[in-house]
């Protein structure tokens, strides 16, 4: 006879917590409630895992939650675990409680612990765009690392529900939880960042085709390049060549035509010729010239920060 699975609430129906709803109800777990502020979004949910409760405040979670996952933005996860902390329907200590952040760990339940529950963590090493239907985003938890902390007990629990998403866990040390987040940060919006600079420079060339169908290739290369042989292997271009030439005219032409990228490119130009310092690549001269060059263009040029979005 198959065991039965853990009833689930979820509280916070945004991307991670509809998508998580989806594939946990596809997996066989039974969600009892789901609940947000915004009653449509928390609705719309609950008809793709057919539940029957749905709530706007966190007072409405089932009472017969085994697990309750709180996929809140990280600035309110502490007053819902306070909150949910004086609901006395609910029986904590048959209960394992888990929020979603990726840079807070555990302690933030710390009022749900104090009342008897299992806490955790559980962040999944992936990104959920908006633009997205939450139907499609549930397939991607499959093969993905989700960084876990919390009680050994608790860790042992999120293991199993993370190995039933076809995923895998790693375990972040509690006190290093941000720099981890910022990681994830670099890996996924950073790259964005960069990403976004290509297209804005090439929508100067007037391409008759799209940018990415002429840079795709390249970026697929280097990333490619980079997984295979290492960042010291994989990094190319001006700057671990030592051309100075061309950095000057990178920079002029920067300077005329998208002076908003200028930091950017200047605080990336910094990071590669210290990649290329230590591989080996760059010698302490050409090091150091590079670096006086970025510094000097940005005291003397018209570099701009521009804040504002374009309308």
């Amino acid at each position: 006879m198959a065991t039965k699975l853990p009833k689930v609430s979820i509280i916070g129906a945004g991307n991670v917590g509809a998508a998580l709803s989806i594939a946990l109800h596809d997996k066989g777990y039974k969600i009892v409630s789901i609940i947000d502020v915004n009653g449509g979004k928390a609705l719309s949910v609950s008809k793709k895992v057919n539940c029957d409760k749905v709530g706007i405040l966190v007072t409405d979670v089932a009472a017969l939650s085994d697990i309750i996952f709180i996929t809140v933005n990280d600035s309110h996860i502490a007053e819902v675990a306070t909150d949910l902390s004086k609901i006395k329907k609910l029986y904590f200590k048959k209960m394992l409680i888990i929020h979603c952040s990726g840079v807070h760990t555990a302690d933030l339940l710390e009022p749900l612990r104090k009342k008897g529950a299992l806490t955790g963590a559980m962040h999944p090493i992936q990104t959920f765009p908006s633009s997205q239907n939450p139907a499609k985003l549930k397939s991607k938890f499959r093969g993905i690392h989700f960084g876990i902390d919390g009680s050994e007990e608790a860790i042992k629990r999120i293991d199993q529900i993370i190995r039933m998403l076809e995923a895998k866990s790693i375990v972040i040390p509690k006190d290093l939880k941000p720099l981890y987040h910022v990681a994830s940060v670099f890996a996924s919006n950073y790259e964005i960042i960069f990403l976004n600079a290509v297209s804005e420079l090439t929508s100067q060339l007037r391409l008759p085709i799209s940018w990415m169908e002429v840079f795709g290739p390249l970026i697929t290369a280097s990333m490619e390049n980079m997984i295979k042989d290492g960042v010291g292997k994989a990094l190319t271009g001006p700057i671990v060549r030592a051309d100075m030439d061309t950095l000057d005219l990178h920079l002029k032409i920067l300077d005329k035509h998208s002076p908003h990228l200028l930091p950017l490119y200047t605080v990336g130009g910094i990071e590669a010729a210290r990649i290329g310092k230590m591989n080996g690549c760059l010698t302490d001269e050409d090091f150091n010239e590079i670096i006086l060059k970025f510094r000097k263009f940005i005291q003397s040029s018209s570099i701009k920060i521009i804040t504002k979005g374009k309308k």
